[in-house]
C-alpha cells in the first residue's frame, strides 16, 4: 500500500482505517476477482457516458484497486471477463456485487453496508435518491 492511500486512509471519517487497511489489502492479494455491477451502479456509469454498453448481470472483473478516501472508498478498476469492454472503468466497491462463493464476500459486503451507513450519515439522513415532490401549502404553516 503506496503512502497515498495510507495518508487518506488516516483521514477518513466514513471508514474505519485499520479495518479497510487489511480489506484493501486482502483484495489486493486476491486479485483478479469476478464481480458484476449493481443497477445503480449500471445507471451512475451510463450517467456519465452513454458509451459505455454495460450489461446487468454481466460478468467483470476487478483488476486494480485503489483508495479515494470519503469520496469514494475503495475503488475497483473494473474490466469485463469476456474483453467486450473498450474502456476499463472505475468504480466504488460499494457498486458491485461479487460472487457469494467468494473468501471475501462477508467482508466485502459488511464493508459496503457500513460505508453506506455512513454516506447516509455523513450526507445528514438524506437519501441520494430523488425525493418525492410535495404539495404545495397555502399560507403560512396550513
Amino acid at each position: 500500500m503506496d503512502d497515498i492511500t495510507e495518508k487518506m486512509l488516516a483521514i477518513s471519517t466514513i471508514d474505519n482505517p485499520s479495518e479497510t487497511r487489511q480489506l484493501y489489502l486482502d483484495i489486493e492479494a486476491n486479485l483478479p476477482i469476478t464481480v458484476s455491477l449493481t443497477e445503480r451502479g449500471i445507471k451512475n456509469l451510463q450517467q456519465q457516458s452513454s458509451e459505455l454498453e454495460l450489461e446487468k448481470g454481466g460478468v467483470y472483473q476487478i483488476d486494480k484497486l485503489m483508495y479515494a478516501g470519503d469520496m469514494g472508498g475503495i475503488l475497483g478498476f473494473v474490466s469485463s471477463k469476456k474483453g467486450v469492454m473498450k474502456k476499463q472503468i472505475v468504480m466504488s466497491i460499494t457498486h458491485l456485487n461479487l460472487d457469494p462463493s467468494s473468501p471475501l464476500f462477508d467482508r466485502i459486503h459488511q464493508y459496503q453496508k457500513k460505508r453506506t451507513i455512513g454516506l447516509a450519515i455523513a450526507d445528514g439522513g438524506r437519501g441520494r435518491s430523488k425525493s418525492k415532490s410535495k404539495k404545495k401549502k397555502k399560507g403560512f404553516g396550513g
